[in-house]
């Protein structure tokens, strides 16, 4: 059986419904609509942001359009311009040569090598002694358009016999970048 319930429980369960009915009123009514405020302000800044930044992007494509002009008027200082891979690859081996002979050296053979996509590749094998090897890779380095030299061999067999600066055997192999000139 069951007894009545007293005024005293009788408020105090009236009062956990109230309270389950007002927890209820705030998860799924008020809570939901609080949440969308904040996202929805949050998204709004983020937005603002955006807009802010395209605006600054948007008022800097002068400049930047001067620059990109600017960068292509010296793009020979960097790249090599010829027909083909294979013109600049010739380009490449006369310009080691026109080095080599230019300070002195005795140049031996011109090599072809393959270069990575986007460069030429080329080889010299030469006879030079210590301050010429030292003149060709300052001309080589110093020179536009700028090369990379990829290796350097110097084979010095006669140095150790005579024990003065002698001639030595230098291969050297250098690549630059590539781009294919415009047909005029």
């Amino acid at each position: 059986m069951m007894r009545p319930t007293s005024s005293r429980e009788r408020r105090l369960l009236a009062l956990l419904i109230l309270m389950a009915l007002v927890a209820f009123v705030w998860f799924a009514i008020v809570s939901p609509i609080v949440d969308g405020f904040s996202v929805r302000a949050e998204r709004r800044e983020q937005l603002n942001q955006r807009y802010l930044h395209n605006q600054r992007t948007i008022a800097a494509v002068p400049r930047l359009r001067r620059q990109a002009e600017e960068q292509r008027q010296h793009m020979d200082v960097f790249v090599l311009g010829a027909a083909n891979a294979e013109a600049g690859r010739e380009a490449l081996k006369e310009r080691l040569q026109r080095v080599v002979e230019r300070v002195g050296g005795e140049v031996r053979a011109a090599v072809d090598a393959e270069g990575e996509s986007g460069s030429v590749r080329a080889g010299i094998s030469a006879r030079m002694t210590l301050p010429q090897l030292i003149a060709a890779l300052d001309q080589l380095q110093n020179t536009p358009p700028w090369l990379v030299l990829e290796t350097l061999s110097v084979t010095a067999n006669d140095a150790l016999v005579t024990g003065q600066s002698s001639s030595m055997d230098v291969q050297v192999e250098a690549s630059i970048p590539f781009r294919p000139a415009a047909a005029r």
